[in-house]
């Protein structure tokens, strides 16, 4: 699993998904493979939201999917899978992106990562063992992002 930020918080008035698409690039030293995203939810209370995300390369699409997911309003994010894991090659440029439609204000990232270490994985989760992720040495970078940004 890969954290991109290190902290997050709300505020009133500050961050609300409407139909915005949030993206970011990002390329790694070694393959891995990504099974999908976490998303900041609600910093109001439960709330429902509609997503779609989308890993691409050079503008291809490679996967997406269109999900509902339900944010209890804890700080905590909410996992939204693709339907299969994505083989991600060293060295190249991908773009992860997430559009969410919902009312509520949401939590956001603080202390953005420019490099992460990708962690391995000890666990029995069914999706965890057929991912097989990366090993610990494995560099997720994200060129030119800033330091304060909505998804993780």
């Amino acid at each position: 699993i890969c954290h991109r930020f290190q902290s997050c918080a709300y505020r009133s008035n500050q961050w609300r998904y409407r139909g915005r698409c949030d993206s970011i690039q990002f390329c790694v030293d070694k393959r891995i493979f990504v099974v999908g995203f976490g998303l900041y939810g609600s910093s109001n209370g439960a709330a429902d939201y509609n997503v779609k995300i989308e890993l691409k390369r050079l503008g291809r699409v490679l996967a997406e999917n269109n999900k509902k997911f339900f944010s209890d309003g804890s700080s905590n994010t909410f996992h939204v899978y693709f339907e299969n894991p994505i083989q991600i090659e060293p060295e190249c440029l991908y773009t992860a992106s997430a559009i969410l439609d919902g009312s509520e204000l949401s939590y956001f990232g603080q202390e953005g990562l420019v490099k992460c270490i990708w962690v391995q994985l000890h666990s029995s989760s069914i999706v965890h063992q057929r991912v097989q992720m990366a090993l610990v040495s494995k560099v997720v970078r994200f060129p030119n992002s800033s330091t304060t940004a909505p998804p993780s």
